[in-house]
């Protein structure tokens, strides 16, 4: 009996310690709270399919990389730097295709305004012929365009994402552009995305 009750009273103690191990290991997975600053604009980014990556980083310091999750509660809008208390989360079973870690906004510390790195809109009027130009080493047709009604027209030498051309039309289109951070030496620094287009008139 005295060899029963020894042996109780050195593991009572023994699952107690165990017990408190396994709490403050529990403790440690649960979250983790970082400070990301994101930027002004996203980029094209492949996760399962093509898609937008905000971009982030955790110094100021540091470089802009691809984020492929979501942080939830967070409603992101381009043309503003965001400075974000967010706690992170190891998901137990994570899908295949998903994170292993679930992010979550604590606190927007602060939201900044960046001029000129917004993605913004313009409104386009594209005549209804090309002509023979110049681009870099090569020889190509350039659309004719104007944004106003009074300019004359100049040459377009880059094309505008969704939009297809039929000669002998006149076109008013809305486009949004975007700058391009690092560019090809011989491509346009501004990338143009069809937004709406307004009217198609035969000419």
């Amino acid at each position: 009996m005295k060899n029963v009750v020894t042996i109780l009273k050195g593991a009572v103690p023994a699952l107690a310690l165990f017990a408190m191990t396994q709490c403050t290991t529990a403790a440690g997975v649960s979250g983790d709270e970082k400070t990301f600053i994101v930027g002004p604009q996203t980029a094209d980014c492949t996760g399962v399919a093509p898609m937008k990556c905000l971009q982030v980083k955790e110094n100021t310091s540091g470089d802009w990389t691809n984020f492929y999750s979501n942080i939830e509660g967070f409603t992101y809008e381009p043309g503003y730097e965001y400075v974000l208390k967010v706690k992170t989360e190891k998901i137990a079973n994570p899908p295949a295709d998903g994170s292993s870690i679930k992010y979550t906004l604590v606190k927007q510390v602060s939201k900044t305004k960046k001029e000129g790195t917004a993605a913004s809109e313009k409104t386009f009027i594209i005549g209804a012929q090309t002509v023979d130009c110049s681009a870099g080493a090569g020889r190509m047709k350039c659309l004719q365009m104007k944004e106003n009604t009074s300019d004359s027209w100049s040459n377009f030498y880059s094309n505008i994402e969704g939009f297809t051309y039929e000669p002998g039309y006149e076109y008013v289109l809305k486009v949004k552009t975007e700058k391009i951070a690092n560019p090809p030496a011989d491509a346009s620094s501004i990338k143009y995305t069809l937004v709406e287009q307004v009217s198609k008139t035969k000419k």
